[in-house]
């Protein structure tokens, strides 16, 4: 048989067809910059000193409990720090986190189905690996559902047959999933719970106990885990997009929230200037529901006319489904943003992702087609707007990297942004972007939130030092169209931090211009720059 008329290779082809299409805009620029990106890419080179021993960064910095989670991501960031400069470090993580997610959600399709709608499952996972939390650089999240994909597929497969070695294995991807991220660890573990009662009653046994030994070595994990959180103060429930439980129009507000696939404005179309409602139009996040609508459409109509113990060994995946996607909807959007925030959109994309296992389409051809028409909109705008993202964060490094040569050593860095357009993007560039100036020179910047969060591997010593970059990170960037915040407030808190803190600073980098922003930072700062290059400019503390 030739290679190409095997049903695997033309998925192989398809897979790779689909790889070069989502991810040419990533790598057709010099530059590709992403916004929690560039501070997870600064802690991974701050961890490689810290293991060399560098006195300089070992005085600031140290290693969070090598139990932590929300770490896989930076360890992966180390090792391809050794061979690749960080800006195509960057590219590298940015590209392995889109296509594993891709290529996961196909496995698990294979896994639990078979071939048959492979091909539309990969059109999925490149429709959902499209989002926001994956174009801000939420690595260690992606690596866990990544974990968690490809887990719930092998585990779908082995439940009925556990033994030894296949707990030692399930025992490993848990702890890979956990060391990525809590939230899809305790996704993956209440699914596996959840597949594990789903077994006949004559495997009931033999599955829960397998299954539970392979829980044994995460308990002292999580224990160590539970104390280190009080760290980040009590856990208590934030519905930070309902401001009335009793309006209609809250709800909707909710509800429309959860959408985790805005890359762009839903007011505009790629390489326009145009801004209107007419452009929700386009909205992914509609498109992608009206392929899953008719998958789920076609579905029914193979449930009624297939014998419905075929279905019946996929129900845990109809409930995993449902739970996800409730949770989604209504769920508080986080306990407190001291313990990490973003709970619903996770959740969301999990849930998409159990809906795999379930279509079938082999007696709606039409509403196949459809379907898959709805996914490729979703693929091809997503791309456009990537493509768009990626030109425009490419501009702006280059004048971040014109200006590498005139940071000075063993000085410490903090940035301002100043956006016109600051709803165009879910991500924005520029406001960690300067942390790519501390990588290779004894160069300390500040603006890196993770450093002062207890959720990542490395942190400031003092308390003092976390405290200033938890406030400051979360006041240094000023959208000018955004009325949603409030300038004058958010300016107000830059001044006070700046009033107590400011001994800390040797050099400001300024993006943009704002006569407001400026006057408060001429309080502590040189007025005139000592250097600039287009939006870039570098001022000396007084």
């Amino acid at each position: 048989m030739n290679f190409f008329e095997s049903s695997n290779a033309r998925l192989f082809v398809f897979f790779l067809l689909l790889a070069v299409f989502t991810c040419l805009p990533i790598w057709a620029v010099d530059y590709f910059i992403n916004q929690d990106g560039s501070g997870h890419v600064y802690s991974a080179s701050l961890m490689t000193e810290l293991l060399k021993g560098n006195p300089a960064v070992s005085e600031i910095y140290t290693f969070n409990s090598i139990s932590f989670p929300n770490s896989s991501g930076h360890w992966i960031l180390i090792f391809l720090l050794l061979f690749f400069s960080p800006f195509t470090v960057t590219k590298i993580i940015v590209t392995f986190t889109y296509l594993g997610l891709v290529a996961a959600v196909g496995c698990l399709r294979l896994i639990t189905v078979g071939r048959e709608g492979v091909a539309t499952s990969l059109l999925i996972g490149a429709a959902i690996g499209f989002n926001w939390l994956w174009l801000m650089g939420f690595y260690n999240f992606t690596i866990g559902v990544i974990g968690f994909t490809f887990t719930l597929g092998l585990f779908y497969r082995w439940r009925e047959n556990m033994n030894l070695l296949r707990a030692l294995l399930l025992a490993a991807l848990l702890v890979l999933v956990y060391f990525s991220h809590i939230i899809g660890f305790g996704i993956l573990a209440g699914s596996i719970c959840l597949l594990s009662v789903f077994v006949p009653p004559s495997h009931w046994k033999k599955t829960l106990t397998w299954t539970a030994l392979a829980f044994l070595p995460i308990v002292p994990l999580l224990i160590i885990y539970k104390l280190l959180s009080e760290a980040g103060g009590g856990f208590s429930p934030v519905w930070r997009n309902l401001s009335d439980p009793y309006s209609i129009t809250s709800w909707i507000t909710q509800l429309r929230s959860a959408d985790l696939f805005v890359i762009i404005s839903r007011k505009t179309f790629p390489f326009t200037n145009a801004n209107s409602n007419i452009f929700a139009v386009f909205t992914p996040g509609l498109w992608l529901l009206g392929g899953v609508f008719c998958l789920a459409t076609a579905t029914w109509f193979s449930f009624r006319q297939q014998q419905r113990g075929f279905f019946k060994k996929y129900y845990a995946f109809a409930v995993l489904f449902g739970v996800c996607i409730f949770i989604a909807m209504f769920a508080p959007d986080d306990f407190q943003l001291t313990h990490g925030g973003v709970l619903r959109e996770r959740f969301l994309l999990c849930g998409l992702i159990a809906f795999v296992p379930l279509f079938r389409t082999d007696n709606s051809v039409w509403l196949k087609r459809v379907a898959q028409f709805c996914l490729a909109v979703v693929i091809i705008f997503q791309t456009l707007a990537l493509w768009e993202y990626s030109l425009h964060s490419n501009h702006l490094a280059k004048d971040l990297v014109a200006a590498q040569t005139a940071v000075e050593e063993n000085k410490r860095l903090v940035s301002v942004s100043i956006i016109e357009d600051g709803l165009r993007y879910h991500s924005l560039p520029t406001g960690q972007m300067d942390n790519y100036l501390g990588i290779g020179k004894n160069v300390q910047v500040w603006d890196n939130y993770e450093i002062g969060h207890y959720l990542f591997p490395i942190v400031a010593k003092e308390i003092s030092h976390r405290q200033f970059v938890l406030g400051y990170t979360g006041s240094n960037v000023f959208a000018l169209n955004d009325k949603s915040v409030n300038f004058d407030e958010k300016l107000l808190k830059l001044e006070s931090l700046l009033e107590a803190n400011n001994h800390k600073i040797d050099t400001l980098l300024i993006w943009g211009k704002d006569a407001r922003v400026e006057t408060v930072l001429g309080r502590w700062f040189e007025t005139e720059p000592y250097f600039q290059s287009g939006e870039v400019r570098l001022f000396r503390h007084r």
